[in-house]
């Protein structure tokens, strides 16, 4: 069984604010749970919210795209949100 949560720590590559990035696993209706921290203040309450599977993909492209450090590669990131 694959793990229900995934972690994603994204380091701006100017060293301005960076996240760590909690998902979930979608839901029936394609929805992806989050919660997000700045690196500014990771000890505070996260954000929450939910988000399209592909909202969330096309983010993570952008970071990578932009030169932001990933923990996780943006196909690690895929392949895991289509788990099933």
């Amino acid at each position: 069984m694959s793990q229900d949560t995934l972690a994603i720590h994204a380091g701006h590559p100017e060293g301005h604010e960076g996240y760590v990035l909690l998902l979930y696993r979608p839901d029936s209706e394609g929805r992806v749970r989050w919660r997000e921290w700045s690196s500014d203040d990771y000890v505070g309450p996260p954000r929450e919210g939910s988000s399209s599977v592909e909202e969330i993909v096309d983010r993570v492209v952008q970071w990578g795209r932009e030169g932001w450090s990933l923990n996780e590669s943006v196909h690690r990131v895929t392949a895991w949100l289509a788990a099933p």
